[in-house]
């Protein structure tokens, strides 16, 4: 039933019972330390009555010469002071003073005695019962005991008050971000993007709450990166489709020709909506690359040299330079057909983006813990609000409808997903007009597990 429970009830309920399990516990422990100070006090009055009570009868038979003569009208009148002394006895062990007040008198051995001394010689002995502290206690004593006790008693019932108050308000406190939280929440599961969480507590909440905010966020980049992108591939399609349905309509119509030439247009038509569905498949490909990885030692040296020579053709149609920088001999415990797809991706992009006339250079570097490879280009570069986003899916820099220069975005997003899944990372600097330098740090062989 208590799981049931709103959270900001759920708080109320602990911080409740936390604070009058305090409550109750200090008032138990004030109440026991009241009673064992109280009784000890009165253990001393009865005591110290006692006392008093032996002195005046000490008094009384040296005033009166011996147990014969006893002012008994006098000793019954202060009955109230002699009031737990049972009875006298002499020196010889017989009672010269009894008190029983009609009840019948106790046994020594519920008593206990005290020397009545008279010029240092015992002239006999004063039994005493115990007596009630009730008894003991004056009409300003119990009063003040019952002031004690109320003063408890209220003290309680205005802290339990108090705490339930601040309880409920604190706890709707603490629960209103987790609220407003679960509400984002539903608001993402309907679709809405837009909404986020106001109002952060500095701490974990807090950040919990920001961490959902980002998520948001880039939840809302996605989406709207995901329509832009079907906007490019309706209208990436739509245009070899219109121009395939156009020439084959004329053909039927027989207003164009079948002519080798009329064919050889549309076959470059339907290669291109061959290259848009390759390009569709291939973050599925780099999925399922992920989780079929194979770990093997290889010389990245002589990868990327093999890589190289095979992709220069390219380089020297388009009339770019395809240089090898310094190179040093590394080897990583890694994926061969995964490293050579991610080297494929960065230098197609390269060569795509450099002008005719200029460089891209690969360079492999190693420090004490990383293993570094720079991919350097010439070309158009990057602009400063487009870098934070090259690695998202179907993110385009450049923003027309150029296939042959825009394409889907994915080649840098299968990049970034190989490269962290091997255990590195990928970064990018960039300066328009200049060029770009990509970067991919994987960790040596000896800090993988580290």
């Amino acid at each position: 039933m208590f799981m049931n429970l709103p959270i900001h009830k759920k708080f109320t309920a602990v911080i409740l019972i936390i604070c009058l399990s305090s409550i109750l516990i200090f008032a138990l422990i004030i109440n026991l330390t009241l009673n064992h100070n109280f009784k000890n006090y009165l253990t001393q009055m009865q005591i110290h009555r006692e006392n008093q009570v032996v002195k005046s009868l000490a008094e009384i038979y040296q005033q009166s010469g011996g147990w014969d003569d006893l002012p008994f009208e006098f000793i019954w009148g202060q009955a109230v002071f002699f009031a737990n002394l049972r009875y006298v006895a002499d020196s010889n062990g017989d009672v010269v003073l009894l008190f029983y007040h009609g009840r019948r008198p106790l046994e020594p051995a519920s008593l206990h005695s005290l020397p009545i001394i008279v010029e240092n010689h015992q002239v006999g002995t004063a039994f005493f019962s115990q007596t009630a502290f009730q008894n003991l206690l004056s009409r300003q004593d119990k009063l003040y005991w019952k002031t004690i006790y109320d003063s408890i008693i209220w003290s309680i019932l205005l802290t339990a008050t108090l705490s339930m108050i601040i309880a409920n308000l604190f706890s709707k406190k603490l629960s209103a971000p987790i609220i407003e939280m679960n509400n984002l929440a539903h608001h993402i599961s309907n679709g809405n993007l837009d909404a986020r969480v106001s109002r952060l507590p500095k701490d974990e909440i807090g950040q919990l709450g920001h961490s959902i905010n980002q998520l948001a966020e880039k939840l809302s980049q996605v989406e709207e990166l995901r329509k832009k992108m079907t906007a490019d591939v309706a209208h990436d399609l739509r245009t070899p489709l219109a121009i395939i349905h156009s020439h084959l309509e004329g053909m039927i119509d027989e207003v164009i020709p079948a002519s080798p030439e009329n064919l050889e247009s549309l076959l470059e038509e339907v290669d291109r909506l061959t290259i848009l569905v390759n390009d569709l498949q291939e973050i599925s490909l780099a999925d399922r690359s992920i989780k079929t990885l194979k770990q093997d030692l290889i010389a990245l040296d002589s990868l990327i040299q093999d890589v190289a020579k095979k992709i220069t053709p390219l380089f020297a149609n388009k009339g770019v330079d395809l240089k090898l920088g310094n190179i040093v001999p590394v080897n990583i415990l890694s994926d061969r057909d995964t490293l050579s797809k991610i080297l494929d991706n960065l230098l197609s992009n390269a060569l795509k983006y450099t002008p005719a006339g200029k460089t891209v250079q690969i360079e492999l570097l190693e420090d004490n813990k990383m293993i570094t490879m720079n991919i350097i280009d010439q070309g158009i570069g990057i602009s400063e609000k487009d870098l934070p986003f090259i690695f998202e899916r179907f993110y385009r820099t450049d923003q027309s409808r150029n296939r042959e220069s825009g394409g889907f975005g994915l080649g840098l997003t299968i990049v970034k997903e190989l490269v962290e899944a091997m255990g590195g990372h990928v970064t990018v600097s960039s300066k328009v007009g200049q060029g770009s330098i990509f970067t991919i740090a994987f960790p040596k062989i000896g800090d993988i597990h580290n």
